[in-house]
């Protein structure tokens, strides 16, 4: 996760208007296909421990769980950038409200304001995404795991939310909330419903919804959000040394934009929908998912050797995987 600034240079990507049109529409039958991914891969993780109940069962149905829960509230950010159905707001709004944000317990148009702001402020000061700020190094890594895994740490970050949401940012934000939690409840009372369909209510008390659905989602997937958000926004701090007085955390020479080499297995769980081109998605953020590997080519072709690139004023890298980007933080390189 070396991020040399001295190999750093301008470079850019001029789009034509054909090319702006084609490149902010996705294909829809990939779209179908992607967008139903994360809730086979939901429904896999539930069946098995109801197949097969036991504490081993449950343990590897969670981590599949708050995996395709993951994937549901990336896709959820999609469409808050209009960008599931560009051609319709209200079917795309609909959409991402119903189907991703509000069963993952995600405000939908609260989440789009502070979103605005998170690409605004990147690496300053009233980023509404904030985990990269902190310190992860040693055995920090491991306390911030335990806080998600707690729940302790999802309960701060709606906290959080719900205070910022007082500022003078965030434009009838106290409407948009209520109106959110009222898709919430009913959303996710339709998932309790389904899921106490298979459940055998130990002493006439249902537990499937909460400990197939609820806890991945508060621990696990919550912890999939922040490791991720941690990779691709914190800069590596042995690159970073000796570098002038920047506007930007750790003195970059513009907001951190890092995509990764995602594996297989960490798209399962970490970024679907070609997340991991996290950097091209904040340089262009009208682009589909579907095309940012293209932008991600185009935008490195004949600086393969380079490090680092300053692109619209952003301090653009590639990292290896999610994988190397977690050990080198540990390791407070």
């Amino acid at each position: 996760m070396t991020d040399s600034v001295s190999s750093s240079e301008q470079a850019g990507i001029e789009f034509t208007d054909e090319e702006r049109l084609y490149y902010r529409r996705p294909k829809i039958p990939r779209l179908i296909f992607d967008l139903s991914m994360p809730w086979l891969q939901v429904i896999l993780g539930c069946a098995l421990f109801i197949a097969y109940p036991s504490i081993w069962s449950w343990l590897v149905a969670i981590f599949v769980i708050a995996g395709g829960q993951h994937g549901l509230s990336l896709i959820a950010h999609e469409a808050s950038h209009l960008l599931v159905c560009p051609q319709n707001k209200r079917i795309n709004d609909w959409i991402g409200m119903y189907l991703f944000a509000a069963p993952t317990i995600l405000p939908f148009n609260v989440y789009r304001q502070r979103h605005v702001i998170h690409h605004r402020l990147v690496s300053q000061p009233g980023d509404t995404k904030n985990v990269y700020l902190r310190d992860w190094r040693g055995w920090l890594f491991f306390a911030e795991v335990v806080k998600s895994i707690s729940g302790a740490d999802y309960l701060l970050k709606v906290k959080d939310v719900l205070q910022t949401g007082k500022g003078d940012e965030y434009e009838k934000f106290d409407t948009h909330l209520r109106r959110d939690q009222i898709r919430i409840i009913v959303v996710n009372a339709i998932i309790f419903g389904v899921i106490t369909l298979f459940d055998p209510l130990h002493y006439g008390i249902p537990t499937y919804y909460f400990i197939l659905w609820l806890w991945p989602m508060l621990t696990l997937s919550f912890l999939f959000a922040k490791i991720r958000a941690l990779i691709e926004h914190q800069p590596a701090r042995n690159g970073m040394s000796g570098t002038e007085e920047t506007p930007y955390f750790m003195n970059t020479p513009g907001p951190m934009l890092r995509s990764v080499k995602a594996s297989w297995i960490e798209r399962l769980f970490l970024s679907k929908i070609n997340f991991h081109y996290h950097a091209e998605h904040h340089l262009w953020p009208w682009i589909s998912y579907q095309h940012l590997p293209e932008i991600n080519s185009r935008i490195w072709e004949g600086h393969e050797n380079e490090e680092s690139l300053i692109i619209k004023g952003n301090f653009v890298v590639v990292g290896d995987t999610y994988t190397a980007g977690i050990k080198d933080v540990i390791r407070g390189k």
